[in-house]
């Protein structure tokens, strides 16, 4: 009967994850007593089995560093992110695909997406900032370009798919020239 009153003693004192990863110590029939547990945390309070001490509070970053919230004049890019963005004549000319951010955190332009149908066939075009006009409210978005002028710019390409396209360049040209195959001849038809 003591040594199950110790095993339970023990078990309790273990951290959770830990006790439940032992084998079956109750089926041990053994008579030495189990080995205590090292103690988890050195500046653990005396109480009772198994407490734990409290760590102290974590301290915030410094108040000038904190945007406890939104302003009037600032837009969350999850607003402008699938966005309708407008010509100065108010027609639709693409949405809001993604935003670029320099290093320092700068805004520095938009991708748009640009014709097809419901999204398919649609083409990315990358304007700078300067070029959007951003309206917190009613969140809207304008360019000074028509969608047929965007339509006609250079298709946007990330990072990712500039290195894809070097990378196929690459492997093609080392790739040996194949000679082209042997012309054959069909074989003449017998007739029987």
């Amino acid at each position: 009967m003591m040594k199950r009153i110790l095993l339970a003693a023990t078990v309790a004192s273990l951290p959770m994850g830990y006790a439940l990863s032992l084998p079956a110590l109750a089926e041990d029939t053994s008579t030495t007593p189990p080995a205590a547990p090292a103690p988890a945390d050195q500046g653990a309070t005396q109480g009772g089995v198994g407490s734990i001490a409290a760590e102290p509070p974590a301290t915030p970053p410094p108040a000038e560093a904190v945007i406890p919230a939104q302003r009037a004049n600032e837009v969350r890019a999850e607003a402008l992110i699938g966005t309708t963005v407008f010509s100065p004549e108010g027609e639709k000319v693409g949405t809001v695909k993604d935003i670029l951010f320099d290093t320092s955190g700068k805004a520095t332009g938009l991708v748009l997406s640009v014709g097809g149908i419901m999204g398919l066939g649609a083409k990315s075009v990358g304007l700078t900032w300067d070029e959007v006009d951003v309206q917190p409210e009613p969140k809207l978005l304008q360019v000074k370009y028509t969608e047929d002028q965007l339509e006609a710019a250079p298709t946007f390409k990330t990072q990712e798919a500039q290195q894809a396209e070097s990378d196929a360049q690459k492997i093609q040209s080392e790739q040996p020239a194949q000679p082209p195959a042997p012309a054959t001849t069909p074989a003449p038809a017998t007739t029987e």
